[in-house]
């Protein structure tokens, strides 16, 4: 696995700051990252931005059991329910000054 790109890291973090649910945060990073970028980078940038541990990013790799691994309409209120707890609950870890 490449190194993560810390200012990715840092978008992702700042629409967390900003709101943001999980689905869109996903959308963003395929969007800047590309459309055929593998489900795993997808899940090290939101370990790595959230501190999330496998089980906490796994929705991802769930919800986005499809050919081009994007999350349908019907399941992205889901996967917000699933991964925002997670994402609430290390807060302390990655929101940070500078990081």
């Amino acid at each position: 696995m490449d190194k993560l790109d810390l200012a990715i890291i840092r978008q992702l973090r700042s629409l967390a700051r900003d709101g943001q649910p999980p689905s869109r945060m996903f959308s963003a990073l395929k969007d800047r990252l590309g459309g055929d970028t593998h489900i795993l980078t997808i899940l090290h940038y939101f370990q790595g931005a959230f501190c999330l541990d496998l089980s906490e990013a796994k929705p991802f790799v769930s919800l986005s059991r499809n050919d081009k691994r994007e999350i349908g309409e019907e399941d992205k209120a889901f996967l917000d329910r699933l991964v925002m707890p997670a994402i609430a609950k290390h807060r302390r870890e990655w929101d940070v000054p500078d990081a």
